[in-house]
Formats: structure tokens, sequence, C-alpha cells
């Protein structure tokens, strides 16, 4: 091989392992397109998983007002509860009183 032959092929080595090196920026146009693709699907994705998760805070917060009410309820159910067995208590004792001062209006 010539002095000149070895310089060219020292040079494209040189240049080769400098390409290698430094990285390739070029990319087929249908690996480009799909790569677009992608990264359109991620930006969907993200919004979507934003969406939802916005959705699931306030299902979180309508299931927290739900149990409250509920609580709420109960203890006005208890309440109410309360009230009528006092009542019931109350009619009873009215009844038994009425039957004890008239004990005539009972026959007939």
């Amino acid at each position: 091989m010539s002095d000149k032959a070895r310089r060219v092929v020292g040079m494209l080595a040189v240049v080769g392992c400098l390409a290698v090196l430094s990285g390739c920026d070029w990319w087929p146009p249908a690996l480009q397109q799909r790569i677009g693709q992608q990264e359109a699907q991620i930006q969907n994705l993200g919004k979507e998983k934003t969406a939802l998760q916005s959705k699931v805070a306030e299902l979180s917060k309508a299931v927290d007002d739900c149990k409250a009410q509920a609580a709420q309820v109960a203890k006005v159910q208890a309440d109410l509860q309360a009230q009528v067995d006092q009542l019931k208590t109350a009619l009873s004792a009215a009844e038994a009183k009425v039957k004890k001062g008239k004990p005539g209006k009972s026959k007939k």
C-alpha cells in the first residue's frame, strides 16, 4: 500500500471514529414519524391521566361528603328514636293514669 493510500485510510478511520463518538443525529423518516406519534400519544395520555386524577379527587370529595351526611342522618335518627321512646313511655304512663283514675268508665 502506498503512503498516500495509508493516509486516506487513516483519515477515513479518524473520521469514522469521530462520527461514532459524536453520535449520529440522522434518523430514518419512518422512525421519526413513529417517534412523533408516540410522543403525541404520551402527551394525550398525560392529559387523560390529569383529567382522571381530577375526577378521582372530585369523587373522593363526594364520598367524604356522603359519609358525613350519613353520619348526620344516623345521629338525627338516634335522636328521633330516643324521642319516640320517651313519647311511648309518657303515653303508657298517661294511659295507666287514665285507667286508674276512671275505673267505672271502662265498664259499660
